[in-house]
């Protein structure tokens, strides 16, 4: 029987600009990454990540790419960096490497077959930013992006997404059930995190029960690519 190990991992994140996915997923690639998952957003500023006005922070159509890394974090991170270099005019968008705490995969061939160790980042593994992730009922984000932005953030992407729940868990929990769900993802500066999360918090849709979780995650690291 396998063994499920576990080791450490980045997660590396990247939003970025409608046509741009697929050049800088090859580059990934062939730096080392083993996949990852695409999921289409609509962004609000993220892709261009820069106080360049309103007219840089309209809604946009963006990909977002989700790809855990192990011993080649390095060399796929210089290697979607070069891909923005080479090609600005085609790569825009926004990297972000998160610390996982354990990456799980079954067999036996790991030498790391402890628990999933509880390890959080350190302090010299922080780029000065957080992500925000709001996952809440459907058709609720856009208010949440408004007045975030309000309180300092300076851009989000909005996917569409499915609840899991089942009618047990709505017994279980006492609260709605909704199916149809958002999930927002928002860029802060550490010092406008606090005033953006009580912004969020404010709304209405939170003090409802069942109406959407809100939780924080250090950036170990941020760059932008293409212009």
């Amino acid at each position: 029987m396998n063994n499920v190990v576990f080791g450490p991992a980045k997660l590396l994140i990247l939003i970025l600009g409608k046509y741009s996915g697929e050049l800088v997923m090859a580059a990934a690639k062939r730096s080392g990454a083993k996949g990852g998952t695409k999921v289409v957003g609509r962004g609000h500023g993220l892709t261009a990540y820069c106080d360049k006005g309103e007219s840089a922070c309209r809604e946009v159509t963006e990909a977002l790419i989700f790809t855990l890394m192990r011993e080649e974090a390095e060399s796929v991170m210089q290697g979607v960096i070069m891909a923005g270099l080479e090609d600005p005019e085609n790569v825009n968008g926004l990297a972000l490497v998160i610390d996982a705490a354990a990456m799980a995969r079954p067999g036996s061939e790991s030498k790391n077959v402890e628990s999933a160790p509880e390890r959080l980042g350190s302090e010299g593994m922080r780029s000065g930013n957080v992500l925000i992730t709001c996952i809440i009922t459907h058709g609720q984000a856009e208010e949440i992006m408004r007045v975030a932005r309000e309180a300092g953030a300076r851009g989000g992407t909005i996917m569409e997404a499915r609840g899991t729940g089942t009618e047990d868990d709505v017994k279980f929990f006492g609260i709605s059930l909704a199916s149809e769900k958002e999930m927002l993802l928002i860029v802060s500066l550490e010092e406008h995190a606090q005033a953006v999360l009580e912004a969020i918090c404010g709304l209405s849709v939170f003090s409802e029960p069942g109406g959407g979780i809100v939780y924080t995650t250090p950036v170990e690291k941020m760059f932008t690519l293409g212009r």
